[in-house]
């Protein structure tokens, strides 16, 4: 589900949950189902300069659901936007967003999606 450099991270999931429902929109066995004001975000620093992800309207939900990529530069202290992203399609497809140089963590936050919900999978944090 979630890839980095090293072989193990630390993700808080705050109104987000790990499944494989059938309504579920995932690659393989198991993606992340996040809810209205989901934070996806990585617990340990490293250093990142682009974060790739792959997210779908979950099951038959409403398109137009919105995420911020967020990052910190101070290992988590503070955050900025990133990019604001808009999730149309009910097929996973792939968001890359490039970020600056010096960020620690990142994070994907669910807004604007009052009742709405998203699947992600394949998270890829790169240098």
């Amino acid at each position: 589900i979630v890839y980095i450099g090293a072989p193990k991270a630390n993700w808080l999931l705050d109104n987000a949950l790990i499944d494989g429902q059938s309504n579920d929109v995932i690659e393989g066995e198991y993606g992340i189902r996040a809810y209205t004001g989901a934070r996806i975000e990585l617990q340990q620093d490293g250093e990142y300069n682009v974060v790739e992800l792959e997210a779908a309207i979950y099951g038959g939900d409403q398109s137009g659901v919105q995420i911020k990529v967020e990052y910190s530069l101070d290992s988590g202290a503070s955050w900025l936007v990133a990019e604001t992203i808009t999730i149309e399609a009910s097929d996973l497809e792939t968001f890359r967003v490039k970020l600056p140089e010096g960020v620690k963590r990142v994070a994907i936050v669910l807004v604007e999606a009052v009742g709405r919900r998203a699947n992600f999978d394949d998270i890829k944090l790169m240098k």
